[in-house]
């Protein structure tokens, strides 16, 4: 009896989690105090995508990866090099950022590790990357902070 009852209970689990089967899930709210927007995987992706092969304090060797660039997201809201980004990961980890990186580098929203999505286990769904490997500036500790894995949001300090 008890393992009829754990597989009705499995399946209407399944039952109320069909409608939202397919629906794509916002993974990236970018905000000021005026205006926001979301992003999911899909449109993340639909813009257009830059290639990092680089290095980090994560990584143990030269690994690539893909996604927009951070000011692809910052520009639409009229965010310039002079602001500070409050990059907030899912566990609350949060890092300032001045969005003059973005403006002067190509950090990217990296969505794809070697080709493939990254789960929240392996740092993803967003990663921020920063081209270590071409700016020997960027090799400094002060840089690792703003390498904020499993992005949630981006809000202007």
């Amino acid at each position: 009896m008890r393992l009829k009852n754990f597989l009705n209970a499995i399946l209407a689990a399944a039952l109320l989690a069909l409608p939202t089967i397919g629906a794509a899930q916002t993974i990236l709210t970018v905000s000021t105090p005026e205006q926001s927007a979301t992003y999911t995987l899909e449109e993340l992706l639909a813009l257009p995508q830059t290639t990092v092969v680089t290095t980090n304090d994560y990584v143990d060797t030269a690994t690539t990866f893909q996604g927009p660039r951070l000011r692809a997201v910052l520009e639409p809201l009229n965010i310039g090099p002079d602001a500070s980004l409050k990059m907030v990961a899912l566990n609350d980890f949060s890092s300032n950022v001045p969005s003059v990186d973005a403006f002067d580098y190509d950090v990217i929203l990296a969505v794809l590790r070697e080709g493939e999505p990254m789960s929240v286990r392996d740092k993803g769904p967003i990663w921020v990357i920063y081209p270590m490997d071409d700016h020997a500036e960027l090799r400094d500790d002060s840089f690792n902070g703003r390498l904020v894995w499993q992005l949630k949001t981006i809000a202007i300090e």
